[in-house]
């Protein structure tokens, strides 16, 4: 299970993987890029909807009624820190991150490679 990061770039709230591979973070942020480019122009109905699952939450991001991307393993700590971010300014950006050490590098902030989503409010599943 890949390491979760959430940071606030800009007071932005911004999630997304950690990668050691700069290459490896680039890919995956490029990837979702053009597949969210290659869905109908029409509206895209975006939810971020965070499951709980014994002590481990899950976030799932929801287009169109269908999974685009599936974060695993965050704390209960993030999950709050996320929820309140994105309630009060209703957007998130989704991202990858660079290095292993105790603050990685968003590569929104560095190279703008991010999905910025336009939310409704954070829904809260399982228990």
């Amino acid at each position: 299970m890949r390491r979760i990061c959430f940071q606030l770039v800009g007071g932005i709230p911004v999630v997304g993987p950690v990668f050691f591979s700069h290459e490896a973070a680039r890919r995956l942020a490029r990837r979702w890029l053009q597949r969210f480019e290659r869905l109908p122009s029409i509206r895209k109905d975006t939810r971020v909807l965070v499951e709980r699952r014994k002590a481990l939450y899950s976030l799932a991001v929801v287009v169109n009624g269908e999974l685009f991307c599936w974060l695993k393993g965050l704390d209960e700590l993030l999950v709050q820190r996320l929820y309140r971010e994105v309630r009060r300014k209703r957007v998130l950006v989704l991202t990858s991150f660079v290095g292993g050490g105790p603050k990685p590098q968003p590569l929104v902030a560095s190279e703008g490679l991010g999905l910025v989503i336009l939310q409704r409010p954070v829904r809260k599943r399982g228990g």
